[in-house]
């Protein structure tokens, strides 16, 4: 757990966060509507804002529908369904071709889902199958989805904690970090990816290759060049730099 250090502290004038939601922002539920984005987060983030001049993104594997509500009136701009879709100033957009295949992989994988009482969410790019109230069924499901990405060239498997998805093969969070660091919200400054899932590691890998850096909660490989231990040690290390500066 230990293997990378705490960041130091950021020059948020000059630096855009792109921050993961469920994991990092807020506590894992059993089901996504569930979660709870707290009084001092919300704080933190519309401080965040101002602080990057507007430059604050949460990129989620949710599908747009399904985070809106958890972030309403929040000044940050929002990718959904890992990268294929993109947010700015209440403009949403489906990045061309990447709901392609999603319908009739939604269509197979219900029924297999139904029978072994698993939480199954369609999304705009994505379906997800969680198995947290089924823990059991990870090699099951996983195996499931392996199966269906291969049979579907244009989708691909995402392995997350307790939830396995398909996704449109092209895109991720990384490829949305990427995007946006060219929106004038974001450009010219260095971009702080901050996640905790195995889903983030696309944005960190982004953000390192444009000279910024990554950061991650929990335990596990990663290439983020830092490490929190927790969630608390996140806000507490933002409040920290948003005080000082």
């Amino acid at each position: 757990m230990h293997d990378l250090p705490a960041p130091p502290r950021v020059d948020w004038a000059r630096s855009a966060a792109y921050l993961d939601f469920d994991g990092t922002l807020v506590d894992l539920a059993p089901r996504p509507e569930d979660v709870r984005l707290d009084r001092d987060n919300v704080d933190l983030l519309c401080r965040l804002s101002v602080r990057c001049n507007g430059g604050v993104a949460i990129l989620s594997g949710r599908d747009l529908e399904s985070l809106r509500p958890h972030v309403k009136d929040l000044p940050v701009v929002l990718s959904g369904s890992h990268g294929a879709q993109i947010e700015i100033n209440g403009d949403p957009a489906l990045v061309p071709g990447a709901g392609a295949g999603i319908q009739d992989a939604f269509r197979r994988l219900t029924p297999f889902a139904n029978a072994r009482g698993l939480l199954i969410e369609r999304k705009a790019a994505a379906i997800a199958v969680h198995y947290r109230a089924h823990p059991e069924m990870e090699t099951e499901v996983r195996s499931k989805i392996e199966d269906m990405a291969t049979a579907h060239s244009g989708l691909k498997s995402v392995h997350g904690k307790m939830v396995s998805e398909l996704a449109s093969k092209d895109y991720n969070k990384g490829t949305a970090l990427i995007q946006l660091s060219n929106h004038p919200q974001f450009s010219n400054r260095t971009p702080v990816a901050i996640g905790d899932d195995t889903t983030d590691e696309d944005m960190f890998r982004a953000a390192r290759s444009i000279g910024g850096i990554g950061i991650k909660i929990g335990a596990g490989l990663t290439a983020a060049d830092y490490r929190f231990e927790t969630r608390a040690e996140l806000s507490d290390w933002l409040a920290e730099t948003l005080e000082v500066q």
